[in-house]
Order: structure tokens, then sequence, then C-alpha cells
């Protein structure tokens, strides 16, 4: 009864928010409502060895596996759980979501497929502004459902450049060089689950993969991204 009551106390003062369309969460509802899961942009990927989201990647770096949840739009209303994570400092959201993936796409065994995950990292400069690391904490998530270990051997090297008016070729050459791993010896050979909050034209991941290459050649990487740019 004093839980309850508590909890409609802390519900009156602060509601609960849908962060797709700001609109207040039912009682009932997790994290976002109804009708946003409802009309959610679940890409149908049936398996993670041939979609179209590793084709994209094939021509650059050897991937095992790739797969991502929804499709992004800059314009639609999803757009908002990016913003979200990325902008404002809503990293718990961040793992609620990584979770919540987890679950969508379980049927497709990723856990089978990897033995560690290793989240895409933040510049210093962006890191120091966020305070935290959205990919990291996606991982964290993922992590609770797939049981597997979250470790960062990736870290970023130097602040490079906006990319939002780049081309494709143009990404792929300003994140060149722009990553480090730092991986032990004991792990070589790992099946590594690369994670990252959206894939736009792969050129990150494509340099993180690098990156882990350069370090161990014997390294399986595959990728998970929470949403694919169309």
């Amino acid at each position: 009864m004093l839980s309850k009551l508590r909890n409609d106390v802390r519900e009156l003062f602060f509601p609960r928010i849908c962060p797709v369309c700001e609109g207040r969460l039912l009682p009932d509802e997790s994290f976002i409502c109804s009708e946003c899961l409802i009309e959610f942009p679940l890409l149908k990927f049936e398996k993670t060895d041939d979609n179209q989201m590793i084709r994209t990647l094939w021509g650059n770096i050897p991937v095992a596996h790739a797969v991502s949840i929804f499709a992004y739009r800059h314009h639609s209303i999803y757009h908002n759980l990016l913003l979200q994570i990325k902008y404002r400092g809503n990293a718990r959201l961040a793992q609620q979501l990584g979770t919540w993936a987890a679950t969508q796409i379980r049927d497709l065994e990723l856990e089978e497929k990897a033995d560690v995950i290793v989240p895409v990292p933040l510049s210093r400069r962006k890191q120091w502004k966020r305070g935290y690391n959205q990919a990291y904490h996606l991982a964290l998530g993922l992590s609770k459902i797939y049981q597997l270990p979250v470790q960062q051997w990736l870290a970023s090297k130097v602040d490079r450049q906006t990319q939002t008016h780049m081309n494709a070729q143009q990404r792929i050459e300003n994140t060149q060089g722009c990553y480090e791993a730092k991986i032990p010896e004991s792990e070589h050979g790992k099946r590594i689950l690369l994670v990252d909050d959206v894939m736009t034209t792969g050129a990150t991941i494509i340099a993180c993969t690098n990156a882990i290459l350069e370090v161990d050649k014997t390294a399986e990487i595959s990728v998970f991204t929470l949403a694919l740019s169309k």
C-alpha cells in the first residue's frame, strides 16, 4: 500500500514520458508507449549473414554478421530516440533500448555468434561534453540479455571533423586512423560484436573494424546498431 502511494506521488510530480512522442506513459507501459511500439519502424532482417546492412560493409571489411533494429529517418518521430541517447544525457534509455533490442532479435541467436561485446568509442571531446558514451550503454543493455561481457577495447585517437555534410567516401576517409584497439593477447581470436547507435555509410564501423584487425587478425567481427539510416 505504501509502495503504491509512493509510486502515485512520484507519477504525479515526475510523470514518466515516452521518449518518442513525449506523451505521458500509462502505469502498465514500460519505457515507450504502446502506440509508438505498435508503429515502431522495425527492420525485417531474417538472417544476420546476408542482409542490406552487411552488404554495405562487405566491400570494405570482412564482417561475419550484422543486424540493426529500426530504419532511421531524420524527420521521423523515432529520431527522438537517438536525440535522447546522443545529446540529452539519457543513458538509462540507451540501456533500456539495448535490452529491448536484444529481445526483439532473440530468434536470430546473435549471442551464439559472439564472445564479447565491444562498443564504438566517442572522442575525448564528445565523451567530456556528453558525460557518457551511448554505444557503451547500448552494449550494457544487450549484455543483460546475451550474458556476454562488455569490453572497451577501442579508443578514439583524434577528434575528427563533423561528417554531417560528407558523402560516403569522404566519411570513410575522415574516419580512417581515428581509432586504436587495445586487446590483451590472451583475448585474441575472439568473436567480437561491435556496437553503435546508428549506421549511415558504415564509415565508423569500417574504421573500428580495421583498428581491431590491425591488432588481432584472428578476430571475427559482427555488428549491431540500434538504427540503420535509410
